[in-house]
């Protein structure tokens, strides 16, 4: 089993920054609260939550549990500040052996290989969890993110028509994106 306050990992960006990831804890509202209030719109409006809104965070905070999910975060080494949140929703009952991956980067640190990352970390922790599969929603026409996930071994599985719809009511198709977490060529004999 992980221990979820001791755990650190240290990574190194393409710009030479260093940066920690570690899990969400209590003393991070404040910095969760910010990554997300300093997001443009544009930034956060394809989220499946409306991360702006306080009350929101404020409850992930309060209801931490790692059983359900695990919110990984990096963590600026320079100035000690989130910049990206990455969380592995593991699934329940019939779909208890699938973890779905969720990945937001502060625009600052996004193209440093920051996202890929933090999915590979993701990656990493759903096989110490025996999870058999990955699962990632996609806007279809986030084309660079989809390659990013391809990148990492996730195969489009299928397209749902207009599957997301945006508080302004315009509706999106999302791609649905799936990964054995111990692909066949990792696996040992």
């Amino acid at each position: 089993m992980i221990n979820y306050l001791a755990y650190r990992k240290f990574v190194t960006l393409s710009n030479g920054k260093r940066v920690m990831f570690r899990f969400l804890n209590e003393n991070d509202r404040e910095g969760l609260i910010k990554l997300f209030q300093e997001a443009p719109d544009e930034d956060t409006r394809f989220l499946k939550q409306d991360v702006k809104d306080v009350k929101l965070v404020n409850s992930w905070i309060d209801r931490i549990d790692y059983r359900k999910i695990l919110p990984l975060v990096a963590v600026d080494m320079a100035d000690n500040r989130l910049i990206a949140d990455a969380t592995l929703h593991r699934g329940k009952h019939a779909s208890k052996h699938i973890g779905e991956v969720r990945i937001f980067v502060s625009r600052p640190f996004r193209n440093q290989g920051l996202g890929s990352m933090m999915l590979e970390e993701l990656i990493a922790l759903a096989l110490k969890y025996n999870l058999q599969w990955l699962k990632a929603e996609v806007l279809a026409d986030h084309k660079k993110v989809i390659k990013a996930f391809r990148a990492k071994g996730f195969e489009i599985r299928a397209t749902l028509d207009d599957y997301f719809i945006r508080k302004d009511g315009v509706t999106h198709d999302v791609v649905l994106m799936l990964r054995p977490v111990v692909k066949r060529d990792e696996a040992e004999f």
